[in-house]
């Protein structure tokens, strides 16, 4: 299945460099280009000194009839070797539009919800939460998405020919070694064989209900970080066996947005079943879930003059909505996480704005705080100063991160 889809892609980027002029009626180039600095204020030093490109071009067919885009993206930092990207492909695709039916092929994200950066239901692509990116996008996944629409009930199909997991983080094991007497690290788990089994799919039934849009949607496919677990034999001390597997997951969720007297109001809400790993169960600590549990997302936002507010309420039955592994021990109830996600923005003489976001952890009472500037310089051009600030204990999930707090500053160019 692998070399099929790579043979796809391929097959691909020759028709959109090569293909026939007379297919196109225009050529649309565009992109961005950014620099970034990056101060941690605890450490008194540069942590990044990063700058980040993109490039896209799109091609419409003759006749409406579809269209093909191509983007790529990349990434230097003169201090983090890790960051150095020099160019690599983001995403890559072909729409066929028809009478009442749309049709995508190809490298895509796939986004499904209503809330804001938090979707319990984007269940395609991986994406990572990360409280220093500015922008919210999974990662562009090989598939093909199929949209049907009539006056009854707009459906949506999703099929992911290339199952891509997430790594386990590195900061996890670190951190683990720390504490777990023996701890080295979680084993490479098994690889997913790109089979008709093993692939994964979506369905998304949506509907306006008066001014209400409700989106009803399935997932059937893989957890997208392994489960990891540790086993302990018997002696002095004991021995530690740490243990990692691909999980199976199924997911049905219900989103819905619209408005009442000019405040914006949205819901999203997943129920996760991830598919039993009995050996999981018997563990003396788990790090992954392996019973049911839900992801609720609530939220509003309104809009007064130059000022705008919004507020989210989120649930994460899973422990945390920062990290995907908490750890437990055996036998032990799994507290779901609660936090509250705000947002206050002002508008100075409709130019400059004025930005404050917050992230609070309502069970252990730390929270985050991001302040940012933003000044437009010329109609393409954006400079930005932002913060990040952590408060709590030690023991707390924001306090922890006091190490990671930064002022950033950086310029953007669009064209």
């Amino acid at each position: 299945m692998e070399k099929i889809v790579t043979s796809g892609i391929g097959i691909f980027l020759s028709l959109f460099v090569l293909g026939n002029v007379c297919l196109a009626e225009k050529l649309e180039i565009g992109g961005s280009i950014s620099h970034s600095l990056f101060y941690l204020l605890k450490e008194g030093e540069l942590s990044q000194n990063v700058t980040q490109y993109k490039l896209f071009l799109e091609k419409d067919f003759r006749m409406n009839r579809g269209k093909m885009h191509l983007s790529f993206k990349g990434c230097y930092d003169s201090i983090k070797e890790k960051n150095i990207i020099p160019i690599e492909l983001d995403e890559a695709y072909a729409d066929l539009y028809f009478k009442n039916t749309d049709l995508r092929v190809g490298q895509q994200v796939v986004s499904w919800g209503t809330a804001y950066a938090i979707n319990p239901t984007n269940y395609i692509n991986p994406r990572e939460f990360s409280l220093t990116e500015t922008e919210f996008k999974g990662k562009p996944l090989a598939c093909l998405r199929a949209a049907n629409y009539s006056k009854a009930v707009d459906i949506t199909g999703v099929v992911v020919f290339d199952y891509q997991p997430q790594e386990i983080p590195k900061e996890l094991e670190m951190g683990l070694r720390q504490v777990i007497p023996g701890f080295d690290k979680f084993p490479e788990p098994q690889e997913i064989e790109n089979t008709l089994k093993n692939m994964e799919f979506a369905l998304r039934a949506e509907k306006r209900i008066n001014s209400w849009d409700v989106k009803l949607s399935c997932f059937h496919g893989w957890e997208d970080y392994p489960a990891l677990w540790i086993e302990y034999e018997p002696g002095f001390p004991p021995h530690c066996n740490a243990k990692s597997q691909y999980q199976r997951v199924n997911k049905v969720g219900l989103a819905t947005a619209g408005s009442f007297k000019n405040i914006g109001l949205w819901s999203e809400l997943a129920y996760v079943m991830p598919e039993k790993i009995k050996k999981m169960d018997l563990a003396s600590t788990f790090f992954s879930m392996n019973k049911p549990y839900l992801q609720t997302v609530l939220g509003a936002d309104y809009t007064f003059g130059d000022i705008y507010i919004q507020g989210q309420y989120i649930y994460y039955g899973n422990g945390s909505l920062i990290s995907p592994y908490t750890q437990h021990q055996f036998s032990e109830k799994v507290a779901g996480g609660n936090y509250i996600m705000t947002q206050f923005s002002y508008r100075t003489n409709r130019i400059q704005s004025l930005n404050l976001g917050g992230l609070i952890n309502l069970n252990d009472s730390s929270y985050v705080l991001i302040p940012q500037y933003t000044r437009p310089l010329s109609e393409v051009t954006k400079l930005s100063l932002r913060g990040i600030l952590f408060f709590g204990n030690e023991d707390t999930e924001f306090g922890r991160l006091k190490d990671k707090e930064s002022v950033s500053m950086s310029i953007k160019i669009s064209f």
